[in-house]
């Protein structure tokens, strides 16, 4: 019979304000401000917008795939597999990376090929391994619905025409 002991040892007094220390040195809080982006500013109206088009499968070609599919918010605004699985079950070279305070990043994507959200925001949706639509089936989509017809233009207000790819990238 093998009998296992565990014996529990404080840290020396003081540690935890010194591990406290190094970290705050190191980690600088995330600012509580709304964060500026280049040529779009932050509404209510574009954040209730994005927040229905992250969520909105019938964006991809084949209508089940969401942004959220990828960028799962419930595990940390990533999917849970080594890979992420886009249109027709395909297999990405890649899991998707946080959207999480993803505004704060100096480039998008891992490799930061997107310069950022706006370009970001418009490649995935185009994809063939990911969401495998064009901007036409966007736009068609978006026109579709008269939700959307609305919501697109409370958020983009100055805009004769306000549903075009470019603001859907801006709203996403």
């Amino acid at each position: 019979m093998v009998v296992a002991a565990a014996i529990l040892v404080s840290p020396p007094a003081g540690a935890n304000e010194d591990l406290t220390s190094a970290a705050k040195r190191i980690f600088k809080p995330i600012p509580s401000i709304v964060p500026a982006v280049k040529d779009n500013l932050i509404t209510h109206e574009k954040v209730t917008l994005g927040k229905s088009l992250f969520f909105d499968p019938r964006l991809s070609a084949s209508g089940v795939i969401s942004c959220n599919t990828c960028h799962d918010l419930g595990t940390g605004g990533v999917d849970a597999g080594p890979t992420s699985i886009g249109h027709r079950w395909q297999l990405g070279s890649r899991r998707a990376p946080t959207v999480y305070n993803a505004v704060f990043n100096v480039a998008q994507f891992w490799d930061g090929r997107a310069a950022d959200l706006k370009a970001q925001a418009a490649g995935p949706v185009q994809a063939s391994v990911e969401m495998n639509a064009t901007p036409d089936r966007v736009l068609r989509t978006l026109n579709s619905m008269t939700d959307y017809v609305a919501m697109v233009g409370k958020a983009f207000p100055k805009d004769a025409a306000p549903i075009t790819f470019e603001n859907f990238a801006k709203g996403h």
